[in-house]
């Protein structure tokens, strides 16, 4: 299920709920997030605002986070958010900026107008993403203050996100990029270094691939795979961190399973085990790799197998569809 919003002026989460209460959720699922997991994500969208607090009226902010609580409604639910492109409105302050990173955007006339920060990083912690138009059956659709809200029946198959970091869904990420960089006079200390960079600024996957270079040099290819919002910043890292003159980069996209996680017990101790589902049927379980090697060097017994009797539990204790 999908909720789908679009906004003719800057978005705000005041005007958002004033169109929120009509809508009808009679049809959607309660989700499975626990009351301690959704303050949590209250108070990350909170403290990650109190940066852009300098600029706007207190009156402003106080209605804004009443409006962002009264709206944690969403959380629990099986929903997934789509945006069409927002709103900026001319006199958007400098320090606000950063929050439009990754956004697809268009222009607001009216200068005495301002979006909401708390709107965009409650999009953002929901995985929101940016979309031109729908595919499914519209449910119930609503209007109030300028926002507009759709509830869809998606199709059949796996959504079509962009830059869903929550992993709970199975989706198609198309908002991906893979970069590439070819070395033969690169130390092994810098590249190793160059891959943790990489990582800690974000990247989903880092990789190291032998090859064959001009004039028959022994060389080594990094790839690296990212959202397209961290393209910049993965570039100067490859450039800054590496040898290279020069990096390649195209689109690419990323299928994704539904993952889940479970506990298992095993005779050494207990164990996390990570749980992939293909349209709501699991086809993969993989029992965490540091979980087994901690509780195999404690044991003294073989790695696979903590890892074998982990996957076997977790096979037969879990269910095979979602």
């Amino acid at each position: 299920m999908m909720i789908w919003i679009h906004s003719d002026r800057p978005l705000t989460l005041k005007r958002l709920l004033n169109a929120w209460k009509q809508l009808d959720f009679s049809q959607v699922k309660a989700g499975d997030g626990s009351p301690s997991s959704h303050e949590e994500r209250l108070s990350r969208i909170v403290e990650a605002s109190l940066p852009y607090r300098r600029q706007g009226e207190e009156g402003f902010w106080q209605e804004e986070e009443a409006a962002l609580y009264t709206l944690s409604d969403l959380i629990g639910r099986s929903l997934s958010v789509a945006v069409t492109p927002l709103v900026v409105p001319l006199s958007v302050p400098a320090l606000w900026l950063p929050l439009l990173t990754g956004w697809e955007v268009r222009r607001w006339q009216q200068a005495e107008e301002l979006f909401s920060p708390l709107a965009l990083l409650w999009l953002r912690e929901w995985g929101a993403r940016t979309d031109h138009m729908l595919s499914g059956t519209v449910l119930h659709a609503v209007e109030a203050d300028g926002v507009g809200l759709l509830l869809c029946q998606r199709d059949d198959g796996p959504s079509i996100v962009h830059e869903q970091r929550n992993h709970t869904e199975e989706h198609v990420d198309e908002a991906m990029f893979l970069l590439q960089v070819n070395l033969d006079d690169a130390s092994p200390e810098w590249m190793a270094y160059a891959m943790s960079a990489l990582f800690a600024a974000g990247a989903n996957d880092v990789s190291f691939f032998p090859m064959t270079m001009k004039k028959g040099r022994p060389g080594t290819m990094v790839q690296v795979m990212c959202y397209a919002s961290q393209l910049e910043v993965m570039k100067e890292l490859l450039f800054r961190e590496t040898t290279t003159f020069g990096v390649r980069y195209f689109p690419v996209v990323c299928h994704r399973l539904a993952r889940r996680f479970c506990q298992v017990e095993t005779r050494w101790g207990e164990v996390t085990v990570k749980l992939g589902y293909l349209r709501g049927e699991r086809v993969q379980v993989a029992p965490e790799y540091a979980h087994c090697a901690a509780l195999a060097e404690r044991a003294g017994v073989p790695l696979k197998q903590v890892y074998q009797e982990a996957l076997a539990i977790a096979v037969t204790q879990t269910p095979q569809q979602m």
